[in-house]
């Protein structure tokens, strides 16, 4: 192959990564412009701190180890994560990273995460509950939609979501606007969480520690296209302290089917900020 031959070779791929890499920006700044948004929300209500001595009593320590009490309310969170996932429960696990976004104004979240399922070949995914609104959409590269998501059942399970990871912002539980507790046992409190007129529920498990230990719900799942309602949970782990909070720095997230447990999200925390509205 003489040089000239090489270069139109060469030209073309050139001029796909480029495009690629284009497209991938386009996605990153969505990403930051809905976080911004997400930012730049208010709610409309005033606001209605719930008082302590009211709240369960598995809740009301919680919230007292983890530094919520003691502690301004967390306006906005960034954070960066690593891990392990599996786009279903019949496919292998893939490496995943990503980064999201939490407002409480009223609660809120933007996420992006990538696993690479071949050599140069990368599905870029973008979850989201703005105003109790979910979408979700996925796509290869950043340009060739595989999904995009909307409708009632994507709204309960994006609410479901944010429910169950207000734990990277407590301060959040206190917010009695958007929050609501109910007691259950000595280790065990239910949690609603009402935004933008939807609403999701929720039961907690607190360790021994005060901690949350889990977290389970019925939350919509994808079989064959169809939504059916799953029993679904999420577990916490290896908690640290963040800037007056304690928080957990890895979580597992699974389907429940039948007797039998399945796990498809291992997330591992890299980076967990508060107060810093500005995307990565």
């Amino acid at each position: 192959m003489n040089l000239r031959s090489a270069a139109l070779v060469t030209l073309p791929v050139a001029v796909a990564v480029g495009a690629l890499e284009i497209q991938k920006m386009r996605l990153d700044r969505r990403v930051a412009r809905e976080a911004r948004e997400l930012w730049g929300a208010k709610t409309s209500e005033p606001p209605a701190s719930a008082a302590l001595e009211a709240l369960p009593a598995p809740v009301r320590r919680y919230l007292e180890v983890s530094g919520a009490t003691r502690r301004a309310p967390v306006r906005a969170v960034r954070l960066r994560h690593g891990g392990t996932f599996r786009p279903a429960l019949d496919k292998p696990w893939f490496r995943i990273e990503g980064e999201q976004y939490f407002g409480s104004e009223p609660p809120g979240f933007v996420w992006c995460g990538r696993i690479r399922v071949a050599p140069g070949v990368w599905i870029h995914a973008r979850d989201r509950s703005f105003a109790g609104e979910g979408h979700m959409l996925v796509q290869v590269a950043a340009t060739w939609t595989l999904g995009d998501v909307r409708g009632p059942e994507m709204d309960q399970g994006a609410l479901l979501r944010l429910l169950a990871e207000m734990v990277w912002f407590p301060t959040a539980f206190l917010d009695g606007r958007h929050v609501a507790w109910e007691p259950v046992d000595d280790s065990h409190a239910r949690a609603t969480l009402r935004v933008g007129g939807r609403q999701v529920s929720a039961t907690f498990e607190f360790g021994a520690d005060g901690l949350p230990a889990g977290v389970t719900a019925e939350r919509y799942r994808d079989s064959g296209g169809q939504a059916i309602l799953t029993p679904w949970d999420g577990t916490f782990g290896e908690y640290r302290d963040v800037d007056g909070l304690r928080i957990p720095f890895r979580a597992e997230v699974s389907w429940r089917m039948g007797a039998r447990r399945e796990p498809y999200a291992r997330w591992a925390f890299e980076q967990v900020e508060y107060d810093r509205p500005e995307p990565y």
